[in-house]
């Protein structure tokens, strides 16, 4: 998945709906501006031209488009105009669009205002313009016609981002932890021994008490060999305590012991995805990502086309400390990936729990936050065959 290119075939099957002049609307989500310049642009055209309708506040967002994209010093103009001010933006777009034809308009982005008024403006100046939005829900684009009718094209994976440049949209650098750690161990893990590792953790690594022991005590933690840990012994390479192996490994204790204690389930989740990343179409993924500084982070993310699949991942079985989890990647994944973007949670809840099963976790989500078919909630029973659970999330509709 380290190559990533644009699907030239299917692009082709927009190229009547493309227009050398396209005027594309800014908002907070700059991925629609993304996905329309790829699906309605004609780059390979000397005359082809992006109009950037931006505000004062989505003025940089515009500029990150930009370099993105790659567009030409020559080849883009950006129109600032007052999105509150129907007489500013159809005044701005009817300047730079005077005597120009072959006109498309893009309003997915931007204010209702500014779609309202940038239509009639183009409208004004070439009634034959191709109008357009994209719809999230449905992963299409909308043409509008003149007779009041709307044609549907299936956009499906033909513009396909890397998940780098949906942070370099937001002016984001990002750092992550590039391949999965220790798969083999993870696969067994994630093979009905999690639960009993788990409590093996809690009660080795934190005493049973809320803090992770010092540095001092954790080296000296003696590794399990005994069943059910059988099988983790050829993983711990001769060593007998924490400290051996974090020499071994090249990690400092305390980073190690938090990778046992849950940071693996992190790489198992991703593992998962790749499982089935050929047949559920995935061309990108990132594991453990920190952005902004280092002030956010994403446990694991995939692309599948355009649309973000965001998973945090979590060893806590309590409603209260899921559901922050959900909430938070669930910011950060509408941060990134816009109204497409899905969200879920892979964690130890039980179907068992009166109150905190996954079923329990979502439906109440769902009603908080009045928000449907957008989150999946994997739980404990789930683990061990998540590769077949994340395959139903990344084909369901």
């Amino acid at each position: 998945m380290n190559e990533i290119k644009i699907n030239e075939d299917e692009l082709k099957g927009f190229d009547e709906y493309r227009s050398e002049n396209l005027v594309l609307l800014v908002g907070t989500n700059p991925l629609p501006n993304y996905v329309a310049y790829h699906l309605l642009s004609m780059p390979s055209s000397p005359t082809s031209h992006i109009f950037f309708v931006c505000t004062k506040t989505t003025d940089t967002i515009a500029d990150n488009l930009i370099n993105v994209l790659k567009i030409g010093h020559d080849k883009w103009t950006k129109i600032q105009v007052n999105e509150s001010n129907g007489k500013d933006i159809y005044s701005k777009i009817s300047d730079k669009l005077k005597g120009k034809q072959k006109i498309g308009l893009n309003y997915t982005g931007g204010t209702k205002t500014m779609a309202v008024h940038a239509y009639r403006a183009v409208e004004a100046v070439d009634p034959d313009s191709v109008f357009s939005y994209l719809d999230a829900r449905r992963l299409e684009l909308v043409i509008d016609k003149k007779d009041c009718l709307t044609k549907r094209v299936p956009i499906n994976t033909s513009v396909k981002p890397k998940i780098k440049e949906l942070f370099q949209l937001h002016g984001y650098s990002v750092n992550s932890n590039g391949h999965i750690f220790m798969p083999e161990m993870c696969k067994i893990l994630g093979n009905n021994l999690y639960e009993d590792f788990s409590k093996w953790c809690k009660e080795n690594l934190r005493a049973n008490s809320p803090k992770m022991l010092n540095k001092p005590k954790l080296r000296n933690v003696i590794l399990p060999v005994n069943p059910p840990f059988e099988d983790l012994v050829i993983f711990w390479d001769g060593c007998s305590t924490l400290g051996e192996l974090a020499n071994k490994w090249n990690k400092k204790v305390d980073d190690l012991a938090k990778w046992l204690e849950g940071k693996w389930l992190e790489d198992y989740t991703l593992l998962s995805f790749q499982q089935v990343s050929d047949e559920c179409d995935i061309h990108d993924s990132i594991l453990g990502a920190q952005f902004n500084n280092n002030k956010f982070e994403l446990d694991v993310a995939i692309l599948k086309g355009y649309e973000l699949f965001v998973a945090s991942c979590t060893t806590a079985d309590k409603k209260g400390l899921v559901k922050q989890k959900l909430f938070e990647a669930y910011v950060r994944g509408q941060q990134l990936g816009g109204d497409e973007a899905k969200i879920g949670v892979v964690c130890f809840a039980s179907e068992t729990s009166s109150d905190a099963s996954p079923e329990i976790i979502l439906k109440e989500i769902e009603e908080e936050w009045y928000l449907e078919n957008k989150f999946r909630v994997f739980g404990a029973e789930q683990i061990p065959e998540l590769s077949l659970r994340l395959k139903e999330w990344l084909n369901s509709k």
